[in-house]
């Protein structure tokens, strides 16, 4: 008969050790968050910008963040604190307060990398985006949303690190660092509040400009993916109550713990969603940029001159179909120049961009001039 004791699991649940659920919680939230950075850069190889680098970086430091939390788990994080020598605590407790920094650090990456990106597929970040109107709105706007979620960031840490020796950091408020709930409070609502800044941002400058409501919707659902962020924080922080004012912490800390991992997975992987080809291929034909990395690479590699001596279409006169590809925001939105036509046509608007950006690399997007002579010659058949 098979033994299914405790003996024969890694790390057994039990009433006085749940260090179980954060292993399980942890390791399969690095390998989601790792498998979906590799898609990132597999869409985006050879056009890495800014916001992968975030996204890059945010990954590292969740790859430190969960490295901490298994180094506490090791020295009992999650189990009864009544069964752990003092030194044993405070390992586990040193390492849960890194693990803490490391994740606030991981999610404020995240979210720069998430409006990094809405500021390039917008075509907000360019030059020309800080010299026309509501363009430059839009620019300062994000760069002012940017700079809220780095200060967001930093004043986190210091809430979290204030008056709150190391040594004792999970004890909850028995402990010297007390007012753990009013600290993760603050953190709480402002990352709340960002959340939802980054999601009616992508609203308000999607709204005015002129292309499909279908196109639209696709656009804002791309960034409404972190919506269940603010779920997520807000259940985080119902947890950190509990945990304060528990009598045994070391095991109510656990369910926070839990949370952490999956908040900051599911914010890795929201700003990443914005980035699958199909979401970019119907939406970099309507606002002025490609993204498609085989486009992009089709275009860096041939230039504005084809070598087969015919131009793009964008380089030519006004009435150039594929103009968009040359506009800003700020000339599509204030009707400068013919809209295309593939955008006035209503029910057939998505069919027309998936086949527009579906000829990238062949030869329907280049006009060529072919000129055939043909000499005759006629004799004049009068008399004189």
């Amino acid at each position: 008969m098979t033994d299914t004791g405790s003996g024969n699991r890694f790390s057994p649940i039990t009433p006085d050790d749940h260090a179980g659920s954060v292993w399980i919680s942890a390791s399969l939230c690095l390998v989601y968050s790792v498998i979906t950075l590799g898609l990132r850069g597999h869409l985006r190889r050879k056009i890495y910008g800014v916001d992968d680098y975030l996204a890059f970086a945010a990954t590292v430091i969740q790859v430190g963040q969960v490295a901490a939390i298994m180094v506490g788990l090791n020295h009992g994080l999650g189990k009864t604190q009544d069964l752990l020598r003092q030194s044993e605590l405070e390992r586990a407790s040193r390492a849960a307060f890194a693990g803490e920094i490391m994740f606030i650090l991981a999610l404020a990456a995240a979210k720069g990398s998430t409006l990094y990106l809405m500021l390039r597929l917008f075509n907000l970040s360019g030059p020309k985006a800080t010299s026309q109107g509501r363009t430059r709105m839009f620019h300062w706007a994000g760069l002012a949303v940017l700079a809220a979620m780095a200060i967001w960031g930093l004043l986190s840490v210091i809430a979290v690190s204030v008056a709150c020796p190391v040594s004792t950091f999970i004890e909850g408020n028995s402990s010297q660092c007390s007012h753990q709930f009013l600290r993760w409070q603050l953190i709480t609502a402002f990352d709340v509040l960002t959340e939802c800044v980054l999601i009616l941002l992508s609203i308000v400058i999607v709204l005015p400009v002129q292309i499909a409501f279908v196109l639209k919707c696709q656009v804002v659902l791309a960034f409404a993916f972190r919506l269940p962020l603010v779920a997520l924080s807000v259940l985080h922080l119902k947890f950190i109550s509990e945990y304060t004012t528990s009598q045994n912490p070391g095991v109510d800390l656990v369910p926070a713990l839990v949370l952490q991992q999956v908040q900051l997975c599911w914010s890795l992987m929201s700003a990443t969603i914005p980035n699958l080809k199909s979401f970019v291929k119907s939406f970099s034909s309507g606002f002025g940029i490609q993204l498609d990395p085989a486009s992009t690479q089709a275009y860096s590699s041939s230039g504005r001159y084809n070598r087969s001596h015919g131009y793009e279409l964008g380089s030519v006169g006004k009435e150039s179909k594929s103009r968009s590809h040359n506009r800003s925001y700020h000339d599509i939105e204030n009707g400068q120049g013919p809209l295309p036509q593939e955008l006035q046509d209503g029910n057939k608007t998505q069919q027309r961009d998936q086949e527009s950006i579906g000829s990238v690399g062949s030869q329907d997007h280049i006009i060529r001039k072919d000129v055939q002579w043909n000499v005759r010659y006629e004799t004049d058949q009068r008399k004189i």
